[in-house]
This record gives structure tokens, C-alpha cells and sequence, in this order.
């Protein structure tokens, strides 16, 4: 296939679409499912019923972390398919392999709460979440590489992109080989990896490295040429 074949026309952009909402799709059941695994306290009385959600509170900031994760995972897959001016039959599978590892989240996150003494909580979980984030990665080169972001995309703003997602990628990876030394010091990493993600996002989107289409600076008119 050439790279004229993988530019945008009607079939490709049809299928980029469908592409993209049936991906939308797939974030929300997993969204869907996390909110679905959450523990219901229960007890006789009103004091039986808060120390009930007390006990759960691990099972509640799993949730909050694994939502914050497919979120946040979700808003780099908007952004980046919002610049994809085309179509590879690449594309589509690195997509695949991403939502897979979204699909899996909820899976991980149920393990994780079950056995969170365990080696094997911190690894499902550390390693989908880096896969997936690998995934985008992966997914922003192809697209640079083979010519399908939009024209005009500034390659600063994508180089910052990739940075983006480096950091809590890298991060949740090497919580795995973290974890078969220090179970919990692999726990406090993923907190880390959340805090560089917050602090990528805000330089990412620095009011100097966005792209707005309008020039930067006010244009000069020249010299007056009134009376």
C-alpha cells in the first residue's frame, strides 16, 4: 500500500469515524464495568454501614485510579485521532491492541482488589496500563511516519504528545519489575505516575505550544498610509 492510498477521501474517512466511535464506545463499557465491580456496604444499622464503606475505602481508590487511568487514556486517543487525517491497515490494529488493554482495565482492577497482598495484582495491572500507553505511543510514530496526522499539525505539539504519554507509560511499566522487590513501593509509583502525568498535561498544553490555526502574533500593517 502507498502513502497515496492511506490519505484521507471518502472510504478512508468513513472508516476512521467508525474507527473512533466504536472506540468511544468501548472506553464507556469500561468505564461502565469499573463502576459495576464497586462494593455496596451493607450493615444492620447506621454505624454497621459506615465502618462497612470504611473497609471498602481501597476498593473506592482502586476505582478512582482505574477511572483516572481509562480517562485519561481516552482524552489522549481523542486527541490524537482528532489530528489523523488518514487511514492504515496498521492503524486500525494498534487500535485494537489499545482497546484491549482498555477492556482489560476492569479485569486487572478486580484482581488487584481481590489479591492486592499478591505480586500478581501489581503486575496485571502495571503492565496493561503500560501496554496500552506503549500502544499510543506506537500509534503516534506510525501516524507520523506514515503521513496520516492532518497538515498543519505542528510536530512540536505532537513531539510533546509523546512525552505525554511517556511519562505514566514508563512509569506503570517499571512498576513490574518494582513489584517482585517491593510490593508496595510499586503501589506508591502508580501515585507518582499519576502526578507526572498532571504535570506533562499542563506543559503539554502551555499556551506556547498549542496550536490555535491563527497567528501568533499581530500582523504589521506597514506604514499608515492615511492623511
Amino acid at each position: 500500500m502507498t502513502e497515496a492510498s492511506e490519505t484521507m477521501n471518502g472510504h478512508t474517512e468513513a472508516a476512521t469515524q467508525r474507527l473512533v466511535f466504536f472506540s468511544d464506545a468501548v472506553f464507556a463499557i469500561a468505564l461502565t464495568l469499573l463502576a459495576l465491580e464497586l462494593p455496596v456496604p451493607h450493615g444492620a444499622n447506621d454505624a454497621e454501614v459506615w465502618h462497612a464503606f470504611r473497609e471498602y475505602l481501597p476498593d473506592y481508590a482502586m476505582f478512582l485510579l482505574s477511572f483516572t487511568v481509562v480517562t485519561t487514556l481516552w482524552v489522549a486517543h481523542k486527541w490524537l485521532f482528532a489530528r489523523i487525517d488518514g487511514f492504515s491497515p496498521r492503524l486500525l490494529w494498534l487500535n485494537f491492541v489499545c482497546l484491549l488493554g482498555i477492556t482489560l482495565v476492569p479485569f486487572t482492577t478486580r484482581v488487584f482488589v481481590e489479591d492486592s497482598a499478591y505480586q500478581i495484582s501489581v503486575v496485571l495491572f502495571g503492565a496493561v496500563v503500560g501496554s496500552t500507553g506503549l500502544t499510543l505511543i506506537n500509534t503516534v510514530r506510525h501516524s507520523r511516519a506514515r503521513g496520516l496526522l492532518r497538515p498543519g499539525t505542528e510536530p512540536e505539539t505532537v513531539r510533546r504528545f509523546q512525552l505525554f504519554l511517556t511519562f505514566p507509560t514508563a512509569a506503570f511499566l517499571l512498576s513490574v519489575p518494582i513489584a517482585f522487590v517491593n510490593l508496595s513501593g510499586a503501589k506508591y509509583s502508580w501515585v507518582v505516575a499519576v502526578g507526572l502525568t498532571a504535570v506533562a498535561a499542563r506543559w503539554m498544553t502551555h499556551p506556547g505550544t498549542r496550536s490555535s490555526g491563527r497567528p501568533r502574533g499581530r500582523v504589521s500593517r506597514g506604514p499608515s498610509t492615511r492623511p
